[in-house]
């Protein structure tokens, strides 16, 4: 005669047979292995396996399984339970209706589905960062083409040699950015290497009709969307600031890197200036994701950036990268 209960005990999934009151009147020991309850306290306050923000969760489901009526909570349920070392550990529980003696019975087996759940939101984040790379790379790209518009508009009016250069090196600008997208979508999120910001903002300058001066240096750990960062800031400056210079000063300090990006515009008007890098918000043409897109992308450096009060007139933006 095979002996259920060591069957039971031994298998790889926690299992837990309550009444139809709801006691608790069996676990296995799987349960105590993974959780490091003992099995009386388990049977005396099963709840106290759950984490706190999902007890009434587990409550409602708990109660629709007693009424039969899984399929109006959610099912399976999905919950955190205590983990053996501590911490929480993602499990998944299924109810089985019995009768034994005339009397209900329901079995709970719980499923250690802790793996899974960091695989699902691992690509969650993935998928949110190619969203991410996708308005990106519709931002940037749709303002090199405007830019080289306006170009082609003016050289319609007169032949100029330097109008004709900005032009190409606008679309160079373009391919860049597409290859630069290219790579940090095959590379994810993850991946950095060393940049010099002197020799990345003079590269991005190229593409503008903007005076561009940068003083001090200093290496930084980012990927290629460092890129992006400065081709939106000056871009902004030039497009919504309407600047004519540019004045990027870089210091390196004992806690990181700081870079200050000034311009002589028209500055931002004090009221918006904590909406400005909100994701879609704009006060004019645009779709309000350039300033987004730089916040996500030092952000994404570990660093921070906000904006300051220019005198007598203009932008700063202040970026903090931590030290490499």
């Amino acid at each position: 005669m095979i002996d259920w209960k060591r069957v039971v005990d031994g298998l790889p999934a926690g299992v837990a047979i309550f009444d139809d009151k709801g006691r608790i009147v069996y676990v296995n020991g799987r349960i105590s292995d993974r959780t490091g309850i003992e099995d009386e306290q388990v049977k005396k306050n099963p709840l106290s396996l759950i984490h706190p923000e999902d007890v009434d969760k587990a409550i409602k489901t708990i109660d629709a399984a007693l009424r039969g009526e899984t399929n109006k909570e959610e099912y399976p349920l999905l919950v955190r339970a205590v983990k053996k070392g501590g911490g929480y550990q993602w499990i998944e529980v299924r109810f089985k209706e019995m009768e034994s003696d005339g009397r209900r019975y329901f079995v709970a087996v719980f499923t250690d589905v802790s793996e899974r759940i960091r695989l699902q939101k691992k690509i969650e984040s993935l998928l949110d960062y190619l969203k991410f790379l996708n308005k990106m790379l519709r931002h940037d790209i749709l303002n090199v083409f405007t830019r080289v518009y306006t170009y082609a508009e003016l050289l319609e009016e007169k032949h100029d040699a330097g109008l004709i250069q900005k032009i190409k090196e606008s679309v160079e600008s373009g391919v860049r950015i597409i290859k630069k997208v290219g790579e940090l979508e095959s590379s994810a999120e993850e991946d950095k290497k060393r940049f010099r910001i002197g020799e990345v903002v003079r590269e991005v300058a190229k593409g503008y009709n903007v005076r561009v001066e940068v003083k001090g240096d200093a290496e930084i750990m980012a990927n290629d969307g460092i890129y992006s960062v400065f081709e939106n800031l000056i871009g902004n400056s030039v497009k919504h600031g309407k600047a004519s210079r540019i004045e990027i000063e870089v210091q390196k300090g004992e806690n990181g890197v700081c870079i200050r990006v000034a311009d002589d515009g028209v500055g931002i008007p004090p009221h918006i200036t904590d909406k400005i890098f909100e994701e879609g918000f704009t006060t004019g043409p645009g779709n309000g994701l350039g300033l987004y897109i730089v916040r996500k992308l030092v952000e994404s450096f570990g660093g921070s950036i906000k904006v300051e009060k220019s005198v007598p007139k203009g932008t700063v933006f202040v970026i903090e990268i931590p030290q490499t």
